[in-house]
């Protein structure tokens, strides 16, 4: 929560109304205090009395006023007749809490001077904000009360149903649901009519309360047991089952944490809603009667005619009051849903004018690019047959930390190539800006994301393009297979629905008929046969490697030329892995489509790839032939950078057991992008780094044909 007060200060409204309902609540602790005169004190020959205070010759006064008409209470202001306002003056003596004696008030009027009116009177002539004061107690502590009991009903139902399942969550959801048939506020009158009316104000105060709370629990209810169907299914919940943890134990204390977002969210937006029925039972008389008051009661009692208000337009105070407190709780709503809901933030717009991509700290920091481009000709023009070029690109992200934005700089200056038909390979630990360099290509980032420099297609700028003519681009020309094939599909959507739906995206006309023989003929290809029956199965129906086949199927259906493959194994088990790389393999050599091949396991990529790209801290820190790698455990083999040698050495080869030596890791910790190193990445953890090495980022140097590497080493 301390970082949620540093998150405040980049939304104005979230802070104004943070002030807002601290005063009110503060002004409704400290009623008797804050409130000028008792809220039943009446002056009847003030009935409809203006408010009167004014600030004249550097204070606050209360200007005397002179009834001319007593029928419909007409007031002139006397000229110069003013009496003095008392801060933490003495005045009409109250037990504040109803323990503690005193006669101290905020602020008040002078002994036997003039009244002081600060929102006027009401028919009765009593002070007006007097009695919003007071009545606050009513209508703020109501909306936090029934907003209690109906979130621990919401809890204990929705928790038990959504754990427990069956018969239970049947039951439960039926007895939910015969409250939500009836609209909440026509169910609300209805309870309260059949209550005595002759109850008193504690008795009305605590009946309402229990009917909102009973009204309000069932849709709270629906989506905590949505949540918790779904948490009980983590594997540390069914470890937690297994140690014979008790299930309330296990509801209580693993699953609604893991909610408690959505709780504080709700309660937010619960308060106001509470609130605003109250006022509307009072208003309707079904709510808080004299001698008691709350807003709802105000405004029945005072806002009876059009007429009354044109002529006396102070009695719509209490509305004022009810309105900040409901667009307050509102907008701290919409700051909690935004704090908890990263993926749903909304950046401002001026953000983006406001990133700077880092390329240099100073002028010996810059990469610099005397040799000639990667994969270009004598001339330095590109060959015809590269498909694919990637010039000098950066990537960064704008993101909340504290109070400001920061540009977190995912990928710095990457180039390289892609030829037609040819298999690129990028490696490197998590976090080194492989995933995004590809991203940036088909314009797949977030909306807090900057993109700089080139990604030419067949020679055509395609960064920076506007969404409709990316669209060209995206499946048709280019395709992408993501790491988890089951996060890649919509649950509730069948595989044949998902390739009509893709097939419709480049031939609008096509039927349903024809889009699934083609759907058929392309899952032959990649190793499903006989898939015409199971169009009507959905994702959870498939096995993983099934579903990455799917996934292929799927990126070939538009005829892409460019498949970009992100860790595309990772999540399968080592025989399907094996068979998805000799199909994408085959696939190459048939389709003769080009290949960029994502993975964290070197040998991996030096299997399937014709050169490989090893990055780290966004940086392109070698780029080399596969076959160099076969020979680097050999002394005689080709210098390497010492980043491409340490993920060689922690990776595991066959035969080799942990008894005979440890399997070897690499030092330290991944780079920070959001504060890069100022000079080479790597050398904080590099066995064989130097002071220069911290200084400068090395430049890329050419060590022989398709070979060339960034360091001083």
């Amino acid at each position: 929560m301390k970082n949620f007060f540093y998150y405040l200060k980049s939304r104005p409204l979230a802070i104004a109304s943070f002030v807002i309902l601290i005063i009110l609540y503060l002004l409704m602790g400290f009623a008797e205090f804050a409130a000028p005169y008792p809220a039943t004190m009446s002056f009847p020959d003030k009935t409809y009395h203006p408010p009167n205070v004014r600030y004249h010759d550097g204070k606050f006064v209360s200007q005397e006023c002179y009834v001319i008409n007593t029928v419909n209470w007409k007031y002139v202001r006397i000229k110069d007749h003013y009496s003095a306002i008392a801060f933490f003056g003495k005045g009409e003596p109250y037990k504040l809490w109803g323990i503690i004696p005193m006669n101290r008030h905020l602020y008040t009027s002078e002994k036997d001077a003039y009244p002081v009116f600060l929102m006027g009177t009401d028919s009765l002539g009593r002070d007006l904000f007097s009695r919003i004061v007071y009545g606050s107690r009513i209508s703020l502590t109501i909306g936090f009360i029934a907003t209690a009991i109906s979130l621990l009903l919401s809890i204990i139902f929705g928790g038990i149903a959504g754990y427990f399942g069956g018969k239970t969550d049947w039951t439960i959801m039926r007895f939910s649901e015969f409250f939500m048939l009836i609209p909440g506020l026509y169910l609300i009158l209805f309870l309260r009519s059949l209550l005595s009316s002759r109850m008193d104000s504690g008795q009305t105060y605590m009946m309402i309360t229990l009917i909102l709370s009973l009204v309000g629990w069932p849709g709270s209810a629906r989506t905590i047991r949505g949540m918790v169907h779904a948490i009980k299914r983590e594997e540390f919940i069914q470890n937690s089952q297994l140690e014979m943890i008790p299930s309330g134990v296990i509801i209580f204390s693993h699953i609604i944490p893991q909610i408690a977002s959505l709780l504080i969210v709700s309660v937010a937006l619960s308060v106001p809603g509470f609130i605003m029925t109250e006022t509307t039972l009072s208003y309707l008389g079904l709510g808080i009667t004299d001698p008691a008051v709350s807003w709802g009661s105000l405004i029945k009692r005072d806002i009876s005619t059009i007429a009354n208000l044109i002529a006396y337009p102070w009695l719509l105070s209490p509305v004022w009051f009810l309105l900040a407190v409901t667009l307050g709780f509102n907008f701290i709503g919409d700051a909690l849903r935004d704090y908890y809901d990263p993926y749903h933030t909304v950046f401002p717009k001026h953000i983006f004018s406001k990133i700077r991509f880092w390329k240099t700290r100073d002028t010996s920091n810059q990469i610099k690019n005397e040799q000639a481009p990667i994969n270009s000709d004598a001339s330095g023009l590109i060959t015809a047959s590269r498909l694919l070029i990637v010039k000098e690109l950066n990537v960064s992200f704008s993101v909340l930390r504290g109070s400001s934005y920061i540009n977190v700089q995912a990928v710095r200056g990457v180039s390289f190539t892609v030829a037609k038909g040819e298999t690129l390979g990028i490696v490197g630990e998590s976090g080194s800006g492989k995933s995004v360099s590809t991203s940036a290509i088909p314009a797949l980032l977030p909306k807090n994301a900057g993109v700089t420099g080139s990604v030419l297609y067949e020679g055509k700028e395609i960064i920076n393009l506007p969404i409709k003519e990316m669209r060209e681009y995206r499946g048709k020309k280019i395709g992408m297979i993501f790491q988890e094939p089951g996060r890649s599909y919509d649950p509730l959507q069948n595989i044949g629905n998902v390739f009509f739906e893709t097939f419709r995206n480049s031939m609008p006309g096509i039927k349903k008929a024809e889009a699934f023989e083609k759907a058929e003929a392309l899952l032959k290809e990649t190793g499903l046969a006989d898939m015409g029956k199971r169009f009507s199965n959905f994702p959870h129906q498939f096995s993983g490697g099934q579903l990455q086949r799917i996934s292929i199927a799927l990126a070939l259906a538009q005829g892409c030329e460019l498949l970009i493959a992100d860790e595309p194994t990772t999540a399968l088990d080592v025989t399907i892995q094996k068979q998805i790389i000799e199909l994408l393999k085959t696939l190459r050599r048939k389709r003769q489509i080009s290949i960029i091949f994502i993975s964290h396991d070197i040998d991996l990529v030096a299997d399937i790839s014709d050169r490989i790209v090893v990055m780290y801290g966004g940086l392109v820190m070698e780029t080399l032939d596969s076959s160099l790698i076969k020979s680097t455990k050999d002394d005689r083999g080709p210098r390497l950078h010492p980043y491409t040698k340490a993920l060689l050495a922690a990776s595991p080869s066959f035969g080799s057991h942990y008894s005979k030596a440890p399997l070897e890791v690499i030092p330290g910790r991944v780079t920070d992008p959001a504060n890069p190193e100022p000079g080479c990445p790597f050398a904080p953890r590099c066995p064989v780094s130097s002071d220069e090495c911290r200084k400068t980022i090395p430049p890329i140097k050419t060590r022989g044909e398709n070979h060339e590497i960034r360091c001083i080493y």
